[in-house]
């Protein structure tokens, strides 16, 4: 198992992860900005959003997490790397404003994590895809006013913990007259038997980028 090192004694644990991983432990545990963005930037451009995500970043997310299930330290760390992370999906050339989005992307009701949400709008960017992203703690009403007002294809409902993840949350989008063609959940809060049949569970990012895109994309230019 790879460790990435600051130089002080701590360490981040990246697993199986490369060189690009690695550096970008080192740059967190630093508390790095410019280095974190400069790692990010190149890995986006020359492997794209979600090789980027699915092999640097989350390892290295990964990693400070069980550094702080262990020592209940390192928050500083967790927060920078996560601030840089959001500034880099962000700058992630969008498709053109001509484009009207039609794929509505929120945070569950009293989810407040909302990076993954971030690395799919970006990922679809990438594949030519354009979203709308409502953020963290989205209440059921407002998810299913903001479908009454855009009309989406695709709504993806993201929740990262249980707490998050009550199955009520879905009835009013579901019984919504502008229900979208593709309702899906996203993340390790929600248990797959607890979910209405009519919801698509995601799996990983580039799983979920490619099922947006086959529903949102004319037939051919899917990938």
């Amino acid at each position: 198992m790879f460790v990435a090192r600051d130089g002080g004694g701590h360490a981040i644990r990246t697993g199986r992860a490369g060189p690009a991983a690695r550096g970008l432990a080192r740059a967190a545990m630093r508390l790095d900005g410019p280095a974190l963005r400069d790692i990010l930037e190149m890995t986006v451009a020359d492997r794209g959003v979600v090789a980027t995500w699915e092999e640097v970043i989350m390892p290295v997310l990964i990693g400070v997490g069980e550094r702080y299930a262990a020592t209940k330290r390192f928050i500083e760390v967790e927060h920078i790397l996560s601030r840089v992370v959001t500034e880099v999906l962000g700058s992630v050339s969008r498709p053109p404003s001509s484009q009207i989005p039609r794929v509505l992307l929120a945070a569950a009701d009293e989810e407040q994590h909302t990076l993954p949400l971030e690395a799919l709008a970006a990922a679809l960017a990438q594949a030519g895809v354009s979203s709308r992203l409502l953020g963290a703690r989205v209440p059921a009403q407002a998810v299913a006013d903001a479908i009454a007002r855009t009309g989406p294809a695709v709504l993806v409902l993201w929740s990262q913990l249980p707490g998050s993840a009550d199955p009520a949350q879905w009835a009013l989008v579901l019984a919504s007259r502008y229900r979208p063609l593709l309702v899906a959940a996203a993340g390790p809060g929600w248990l797959p038997e607890q979910l209405p049949d009519e919801v698509t569970l995601l799996g990983s990012l580039a799983e979920a980028v490619q099922l947006v895109s086959a529903v949102v994309l004319p037939a051919g230019r899917s990938h």
